[in-house]
């Protein structure tokens, strides 16, 4: 038995019942993201079944969860539990969770690009305030003016006495 994207629904519930008509045990193929999902898939098929939880394994394809019986076993009048989703509706259910992480994943990444470029407006705004006055004085600072005098003396042919 497999359990898709849609979850524990009332089909599933019936085919482990139909199933314990023939053997003892149900073995349901997961494919979960995490085990904290599996876990809470494995005790809800226990709660809705009537069954005992014999295992929760970690296999090539996912998840193995499974479920035995009971010593006492007796098959509900109704196989399908009313309180469950039918299999129709657990997919629209599916489909709109993901539709939901999907909106929200992307509206976290945006939040993210919205804070970084205030930040660099910021950043821009700090930048214009101080304006150049602070980047010549820098650079005057770094480079005297008898210096690049003589520098650019030397490039041009004349002698730094004929500069002054």
């Amino acid at each position: 038995m497999k359990r898709g994207r849609r979850g524990v629904f009332d089909g599933t519930i019936e085919n482990m019942h139909l199933h314990w008509k023939y053997r003892e045990l149900v073995k349901i193929l997961v494919k979960a993201k995490s085990f904290a999902e599996v876990k809470r898939i494995a005790l809800s098929l226990e709660a809705e079944s009537g069954g005992i939880l014999v295992s929760v394994d970690k296999v090539s394809k996912g998840y193995a969860i499974v479920v035995f019986q009971g010593k006492n076993y007796r098959r509900p009048s109704t196989l399908r539990p009313r309180n469950l989703l039918s299999k129709r509706k657990a997919l629209a259910r599916s489909i709109e969770l993901q539709r939901h992480q999907a909106l929200s994943w992307h509206f976290a990444k945006l939040n993210r690009k919205v804070e970084q470029l205030k930040a660099e407006l910021v950043q821009m705004e700090d930048v214009k305030d101080q304006g150049d006055e602070e980047l010549y004085a820098k650079l005057d600072a770094a480079y005297s003016s008898d210096e690049e005098d003589m520098e650019w003396g030397r490039f041009h042919g004349e002698s730094p006495s004929s500069l002054s």
